[in-house]
């Protein structure tokens, strides 16, 4: 399947979301900068000498299964985390 709904019944391509996303990941990662001055995990608050990612608390899989597609490119729904809470966040998620 190449489509996905919104909560508002828009169908979305996977190639719109994936533009959409990649946008709010970088405002994400830019409201966080200028709000503090750097970027840092948000679980642990380590900032140099660590990989950050940008995590979906409800992650795009299950927003796109939901028809709330629209929570992919949300930046509210994105928070910056290590690599390591990232992964640690995931498995939580799945449980």
């Amino acid at each position: 399947m190449n489509h996905y709904y919104t909560s508002d019944e828009e169908r979305v391509s996977k190639t719109l979301i994936d533009t959409r996303t990649r946008k709010a990941k970088a405002n994400a990662l830019s409201r966080q900068y200028w709000e503090f001055g750097y970027n840092f995990c948000v679980d642990c608050l380590r900032s140099s000498g660590v990989m950050l990612d940008c995590s979906h608390t409800i992650s795009v899989n299950d927003a796109q299964k939901s028809r709330r597609t629209e929570l992919a490119w949300d930046v509210d729904n994105i928070q910056i985390r290590c690599r390591e809470c990232h992964i640690e966040h995931d498995k939580k998620s799945r449980i």
